[in-house]
């Protein structure tokens, strides 16, 4: 900015933004310690994860979330059937 330049608006968005970034890291470190607790009682941090994070994309957009499930269903299915086509695979012979 040039000299005499009012800074005011500007050092407030960068203050409130790294405010909000600090929040954001203690949050997610409260997050971790949540799985990490988890985890402890025998729980897959992995497949809680998953569950939360298709929880979340439910909530978000429920139409795009079928959509690309159904897609993904019938990616999985072409898989299936065309793997059922193939030959076996060949051992070695030792």
């Amino acid at each position: 900015m040039s000299d005499g330049a009012n800074t005011e608006p500007v050092t407030s968005f960068m203050d409130r933004i790294l405010n909000l970034k600090a929040e954001e890291d203690q949050i997610k470190e409260d997050i971790k310690s949540i799985y990490a607790e988890a985890k402890a009682m025998g729980f897959d941090k992995t497949a809680l994860g998953d569950a939360i994070a298709r929880i979340r994309k439910l909530q978000k957009d429920p139409e795009k979330l079928s959509e690309r499930e159904a897609i993904r269903d019938l990616y999985l299915q072409a898989y299936e059937e065309a793997s059922h086509a193939h030959a076996p695979a060949r051992t070695r012979e030792g």
